[in-house]
């Protein structure tokens, strides 16, 4: 069974990927029963789009692939602390739980 921290190496993978590109490296995966709902990186530079952070791309596939604006019961790992927007359209899409890792990414490096 997939667990934590196989999540957040996912979310980790998307974090890289965002760097890649030149975007600041945050990465998320929406989860629910083992399966992914959406996934995301941040793309507010290569998107011209302030709002396309790793969370928001994340729940924008999640609620795409479900056709439904609202996600209980599920999982968010996010590489970085929520800003107040994402926090806000965490709560509103009814994500049940949060994980995040306990250290800042520059702090594990």
């Amino acid at each position: 069974m997939k667990n934590d921290q196989y999540w957040m190496a996912r979310a980790l993978e998307l974090a890289k990927h965002a760097e890649q590109q030149g975007e600041i490296p945050v990465g998320a995966v929406i989860v629910r029963d083992g399966t992914v709902l959406g996934e995301g990186w941040n793309q507010p530079i290569s998107q011209h789009d302030s709002t396309a952070h790793a969370e928001i791309q994340a729940l924008r596939a999640a609620c795409a692939h479900v056709e439904n604006y609202r996600l209980p019961d599920a999982t968010l790992y996010v590489t970085l602390e929520p800003c107040i927007m994402c926090a806000g359209a965490i709560v509103h899409a009814r994500i049940k739980r949060v994980v995040m890792p306990q250290k800042s990414l520059k702090q594990a490096q």
